[in-house]
């Protein structure tokens, strides 16, 4: 890992430089940083991203437990309504506005915060979801977003860093169902966890009034498939029975079987050889 924690995307940038040059010094970040220098030769440079803004543009990494205190949140549920209510460590509604503040679950809490995503102005690093842990794995990660009322309505397993699956929501849905929110009154974007395919491609052309394109990254929020999140754990947990039960693997056999009749797909999801038996009998 890069220990001065620079911005992923212009890493990759001289990440695959380094493919294209094959290679050279083995360990990526010996080129980089270290043995080029060493041997007498500048450090890489690209267009593309200058060695200035490589090295200034990095992402903050929270290595202070009492610092990272400051980000866990609370949800208390109201008598009248039973609603659920977040706050944060200053005992404040948590209002996120429509983009959402970036959370992990780690050790039996949330931690969330607005994302930084430029180091312009005030901003002197980046905040993304790696921020929290120092990049450490987590038990959940992704976007909240609340009302005004600090109300918890939406909640997106979106983390560029963590790429969160299945197990993810469901540890979250867990979590929050352990402290009695109702699973009712919140959705979940389903849209990675059904495979859904977006009404934009994930990247696209952008053509100015120059004629001179650029590609423009498309966010996942353009395209959410949004389901109640007790739909989503229901769903979930179905899913790890049939696996549990070997469901899909039998569909998988019948699939490659080219079975032509019933007897024959019965035949080839036969693990314990009940149907064999019993069809020769008859």
């Amino acid at each position: 890992s890069d220990k001065y924690h620079r911005y992923g995307k212009n890493l990759r940038m001289y990440y695959k430089h380094w493919e294209e040059l094959n290679h050279p010094f083995n360990m990526f970040f010996d080129w980089l940083d270290v043995k080029g220098e060493a041997a007498g030769n500048a450090l890489p440079n690209l267009p593309g991203c200058p060695r200035s803004q490589l090295d200034s543009d990095t992402v903050r990494y929270i290595m202070i437990p009492e610092e990272r205190e400051k980000y866990v949140l609370t949800i208390n549920i109201c008598d009248k309504d039973n609603s659920n209510i977040f706050y944060d460590s200053r005992k404040k509604r948590v209002r996120t506005g429509p983009d959402g503040w970036i959370f992990v679950l780690r050790d039996g809490e949330i931690y969330a915060s607005q994302k930084v995503t430029c180091v312009l102005g005030k901003a002197k690093q980046r905040f993304h979801h790696s921020s929290f842990f120092g990049g450490k794995a987590v038990a959940a990660a992704g976007i909240i977003i609340t009302d005004d009322n600090g109300k918890l309505t939406r909640l997106y397993p979106h983390s560029g860093h963590y790429r969160p699956g299945e197990s993810h929501m469901q540890r979250m849905l867990y979590f929050l169902q352990q402290l009695n929110v109702d699973l009712n009154s919140f959705e979940v974007d389903m849209q990675q966890i059904v495979h859904v395919s977006r009404e934009e491609p994930p990247r696209k052309k952008i053509v100015t009034d120059d004629k001179d394109s650029t590609v423009k990254r498309v966010k996942k929020t353009v395209s959410i498939y949004l389901k109640s999140a007790s739909f989503v754990a229901c769903y979930l947990a179905h899913k790890a029975h049939m696996i549990g039960q070997g469901t899909f693997v039998q569909i998988h056999n019948v699939r490659h079987s080219r079975a032509r009749s019933v007897k024959e797909v019965l035949i080839a999801i036969d693990d314990g050889g009940f149907w064999n038996r019993n069809m020769t009998n008859s």
